[in-house]
């Protein structure tokens, strides 16, 4: 059984001809093939008048998901900071419309018990469990019903891994988790990673940052800080496309295509998309794996105890002065038609 982890996805009119924009190759979901993807914002026809406490409310037509007909059967994640931007009404209704399109849900419920409920997929190899968790610096509604499984906290986390070790053969934990555009994790973050692994998770899968960021294996466990946008789609009524998802490290996503074999360890492999016309593609020139790669090597040669004095230094440049290359210019009209010129007379390399 095979399942193929993509990233955040924004589908917001859902006009254009189904799977149009969503090109995965060779992989063709099946009886034990899976697609898992975050499903970021609701589907509705109004916005939930009530203010985030950061960040816009963000709401998509109601006919997106049918976008995704032709990649399923699937599965996607809902437990987002944005769940609940289209109201009460918007959280049954994106669960509604994903099924419809062939996507089981997880991390998002009409109660308690539905959002915290695991998704379970069963084939002759064996039992998998997704669990999906909201973290609270992503600014979610905390605790609302409906709305996200907001993430319990490490001794609830650990009672529920350690009940599905005892029913499943496998446990995916993805989560949605950390602060937006930074390519490394926070101390914090990789502090929870390891006590994922010691719980009994067998992977992590992030999201959320929008932009790919390192792995690293804790114990036995393979961590994906973040795997960055798979389509991220302009969004109407906000400028230009929000979040700077022009950028090009917002355009490059990772793909973890994970394989279970029953008495084993998953097996993973790490594949390359691009978005680009409207569309997003495999990449042939490997930007997202080239980027994890690069973007993991503190993770893998500073210890522990020296990553935090790392990270601290290497955030307080990105913020003064990064942060405005990689993704403040391509959010201005002017300033991002010349930065996209600058990028097509690049040859080779990853900017930095």
């Amino acid at each position: 059984m095979q399942v193929l982890c993509l990233g955040d996805v924004v589908i917001a009119d859902g006009h254009l001809p189904r799977d149009s924009r969503l090109r995965l190759g060779s992989l063709s979901p099946g009886p034990e093939a899976r697609i898992l993807l975050n499903w970021e914002i609701p589907v509705g026809e109004t916005t939930n008048p009530v203010p985030r406490v950061r960040g816009p409310r963000l709401v998509a037509s109601p006919d997106a998901p049918r976008s995704l007909e032709g990649l399923a059967p699937g599965f996607a994640t809902l437990a987002t900071n944005h769940i609940l931007d289209a109201g009460a009404a918007g959280v049954a209704g994106t669960m509604q419309a994903l099924e419809r399109a062939g996507f089981a849900t997880v991390g998002a419920g009409r109660t308690r018990e539905e959002a915290a409920k695991p998704l379970f997929w069963e084939t002759p190899e064996g039992r998998l469990a997704v669990v999906n968790w909201v973290f609270g610096e992503t600014h979610p509604d905390w605790m609302a019903l409906p709305g996200p499984n907001c993430w319990p906290g490490v001794e609830e986390a650990r009672g529920t891994v350690r009940a599905l070790k005892h029913e499943t053969d496998w446990v995916l934990a993805v989560v949605h988790w950390s602060d937006e555009y930074f390519a490394y994790p926070r101390p914090e973050d990789r502090t929870i990673a390891r006590e994922l692994a010691q719980m009994g998770v067998d992977l992590v899968v992030g999201h959320h940052p929008h932009v790919v960021r390192g792995m690293e294996i804790t114990g036995s466990c393979p961590v994906f800080y973040s795997i960055g946008n798979f389509y991220f789609d302009a969004i109407p009524g906000t400028h230009a496309r929000w979040g700077g998802c022009a950028a090009p490290r917002n355009r490059e996503g990772l793909g973890v295509e994970i394989s279970f074999r029953r008495g084993l360890r998953p097996e993973w492999a790490v594949r390359s998309f691009w978005q680009a016309g409207g569309q997003t593609t495999g990449d042939p020139s490997r930007r997202a794996v080239l980027r994890m790669e690069q973007v993991s090597h503190p993770l893998r040669q500073l210890p522990r105890a020296g990553y935090g004095e790392w990270y601290a230094a290497r955030r307080a440049r990105f913020d003064r002065w990064d942060y405005r290359w990689q993704f403040g210019l391509w959010n201005s009209r002017k300033t991002g038609r010349l930065m996209r010129l600058l990028q097509r007379c690049q040859r080779g390399g990853i900017p930095e």
